[in-house]
């Protein structure tokens, strides 16, 4: 394969999953080609398999629209899972205005600026935004493509299940 488009993670934009709707992780799929040396664990490319993209197939990131509880639509994409409502896995991101925003803070959660900055690119309050569901077309990406978000979730030691904050 010649060289593709790269872009790393935290560069990819709205227009990005417009032009190119599935993106899959170089270093999960493409160790065998001659530029593998230019990419790292954050280095993405467009899909150029057949759709529906198997989730199997590496890291994927698959364009999704987001439904906020006032029933306004947004783009945005996610990572397929292989277990319903794994949202460590599938780390929702959505776009607002000219940034991304996503609901995953791991460990430390997701700051209070970030947040903020969340109700102030939409224009709305939390009680607008949460929950919120997140779709991808059946027709993009096999697995678990839809979801539920009640907030900015981050991950709580010694407990199964995440702690929630808005």
């Amino acid at each position: 394969m010649a060289k593709p488009e790269l872009k790393q993670f935290g560069d990819l934009t709205r227009e990005d999953f417009e032009r190119h709707p599935v993106w899959i992780g170089c270093h999960t799929a493409d160790y065998d080609e001659s530029w593998y040396d230019d990419t790292d664990e954050e280095t993405f490319r467009p899909w150029t398999g057949d759709v529906p993209a198997d989730a199997s197939q590496g890291m994927l990131l698959v364009q999704a629209t987001f439904e906020l509880r006032d029933g306004s639509r947004h783009p945005g994409f996610i990572t397929p899972a292989s277990n319903p409502g794994d949202l460590g896995t599938e780390q929702p991101q959505i776009f607002a205005g000219d940034r991304r925003f996503g609901f995953w803070g791991g460990m430390f959660g997701v700051p209070v600026e970030q947040r903020q900055a969340l109700y102030a690119a939409l224009g709305k309050t939390p009680d607008a935004v949460f929950p919120l569901r997140f779709t991808v077309h059946p027709k993009l990406a096999t697995g678990d493509v839809s979801g539920l978000v009640h907030g900015f979730y981050r991950y709580a030691f010694g407990d199964q299940s995440p702690t929630i904050e808005v």
